[in-house]
């Protein structure tokens, strides 16, 4: 494998935007804390699995990983380019 997916950096943003949405909800309504750490668990788990450079393994963050859908982009520890299918 040595692509990432859209679908994938498209989930990890809606998994950022819905944790950020409840952890602000959940100042209102303390029991919404536990969908925000949920949220937040899930983009951990594929920011581990599915979101880092497919040649070294390097963390690319999620910013970068957005701009990279249209663009051609270069992995910023090995240099090698990231193919975004």
């Amino acid at each position: 494998m040595k692509h990432i997916l859209r679908k994938d950096i498209n989930l990890g943003l809606i998994f950022v935007v819905l944790s950020v949405v409840t952890m602000v909800g959940g100042f209102i309504k303390w029991p919404l804390f536990i969908f925000a750490g949920t949220f937040l668990i899930s983009y951990i788990s594929l920011d581990k699995k599915r979101l880092r450079c497919p040649n070294c393994g390097g963390y690319e963050n999620l910013d970068r990983l957005m701009y990279a859908k249209n663009h051609v982009f270069h992995c910023k520890h090995c240099g090698e380019k990231i193919n975004i299918l």
